[in-house]
């Protein structure tokens, strides 16, 4: 994108960070049209520190989940980067998974900490 100020010239840049969190099982599918699987919205707040945090819910059906991803958009089947959980999170029946302090760096398209760490 160009921009021109009072006669100067120079480049805007920006980055759009994620708005929907979901999640991907053992099999490495995301439930995207199942009734009980629905991504999460990132809210985005400033903490004490001035740091940018995210938090989100992301209901799920039963089973074994592996990944967290992140996405633009709550229903379209693509995303921005993905982490893999340490741990499995196991469900046995259908419920929600709570994010809380997602970062810039788990986020940045093609450069997240490839496993995520309670």
């Amino acid at each position: 994108m160009q921009v021109s100020l009072g006669g100067g010239e120079g480049t805007l840049g920006f980055v759009v960070w994620p708005t929907h969190a979901g999640c991907v099982n053992r099999a490495g599918e995301e439930p995207m049209f199942k009734l009980d699987y629905h991504r999460g919205q990132i809210f985005w707040d400033k903490n004490d520190r001035g740091i940018i945090l995210g938090r989100a819910t992301v209901l799920v059906p039963a089973g074994e989940w592996c990944w967290v991803i992140y996405c633009y958009n709550p229903y379209n089947p693509s995303f921005v980067t993905a982490q893999k959980l340490a741990h499995p999170l196991i469900l046995h029946e259908p419920g929600t998974i709570e994010l809380s302090e997602i970062t810039e760096a788990e986020v940045t398209p093609l450069k997240p900490d490839p496993v995520l760490h309670d």
